[in-house]
């Protein structure tokens, strides 16, 4: 099995699962504003889907145009995370001009290769070969720029955005792993290799993933373990070729909730940047996101920042 019922009604409540609103826009009226189109297509005998959202005015941009995956948590769907920020990723597809693709797993869990859950499906998907489809089927219908892909995801979605970087890093130029630091088992295989982008948004009161590193716990059972924030920074600042010079830092404490960020910067690299968000007394959620579940669950939400425009703030560095 893959995994206990109780499981499931747990991380469909915590890792993101929000019931889906309506995403169709007609493509034959006048475009005041982006739109969604979901593409299903069979790979390994599965039936998978993606959403894609294509900006407002998409047929009046110059040239090339970044794209950047969303990737939903465990127990969570495409439809789920496009509405967890608000629709904040579309007004800013809408007003910088580039593409937003929700990938979909099969069974809400993505399969990551190795680890404790990975492992434990009973049927394994290739999830790698997911991602490459979607990012080639996409290259097909639009006109993508291949140096200007990212990827963001929360919780599960950031650990599969680690997966996509240390896999293929020659397909994704940064990417901004949210509530999630590297697991164990890809440390070795992140270790080394062309460098990528990243920035880091974590928690330091997260109950699902420790800050400061350890196991990943749900219902008593071990879900894997992770490195802590610090030491995931460390590893990417050397794969990234940073200097031992101090980060460039600034502090964020707006009135209203009870939490304030730090924010670290690594420009002084050879390769590429790095970037940590530390969301003091953040839980497992997403600034300026839904509370998608209790505090007592899950956590403070942050609204000194917003994930999605620090997201894009950070891509559109790359040129």
């Amino acid at each position: 099995m893959r995994l206990r019922a109780q499981f499931w009604v747990f991380v469909l409540c915590v890792f993101g699962l929000i019931s889906p609103a309506p995403l169709a826009v007609s493509q034959t009226k006048p475009q005041v504003s982006g739109y969604f189109v979901t593409h299903n297509f069979e790979l390994e005998n599965y039936n998978r889907r993606y959403i894609l959202y294509t900006p407002k005015n998409a047929q009046n941009l110059d040239g090339p145009r970044p794209l950047v995956l969303v990737i939903h948590g465990g127990g969570g769907t495409d439809r789920g995370t496009i509405k967890l920020d608000h629709g904040r990723w579309q007004s800013l597809a809408d007003q910088y001009g580039f593409y937003i693709a929700y990938p979909n797993a099969v069974d809400k869990l993505w399969d990551l290769g190795k680890g404790v859950i990975s492992e434990g499906l009973e049927n394994r998907v290739d999830d790698l070969a997911y991602f490459e489809y979607v990012m080639d089927d996409i290259a097909t219908k639009k006109n993508i720029d291949a140096n200007r892909m990212f990827s963001m995801g929360m919780s599960r979605g950031g650990q599969a955005s680690f997966y996509l970087a240390c896999n293929r890093p020659e397909r994704i130029r940064a990417i901004m792993p949210l509530t999630m630091s590297l697991r164990h088992v890809m440390e070795e295989d992140c270790r080394s290799g062309p460098p990528v982008g990243i920035a880091i948004m974590n928690g330091t009161h997260d109950p699902l993933v420790p800050y400061d590193g350890g196991d990943l716990t749900l219902f008593g059972r071990h879900r894997g373990s992770v490195l802590s924030t610090d030491k995931t920074i460390e590893l990417w600042r050397e794969r990234n070729g940073c200097s031992d010079a101090a980060p460039t830092t600034s502090f964020i404490d707006k009135p209203g909730d009870k939490t304030s960020v730090n924010i670290f910067e690594w420009t002084d690299c050879s390769g590429a940047p790095v970037k940590l968000y530390r969301i003091n007394n953040g839980g497992h959620t997403w600034p300026s996101g839904r509370q998608y579940f209790s505090v007592r669950r899950i956590g403070e939400t942050s609204h000194d920042i917003n994930a999605s425009d620090e997201a894009w703030a950070f891509f559109s560095q790359f040129k």
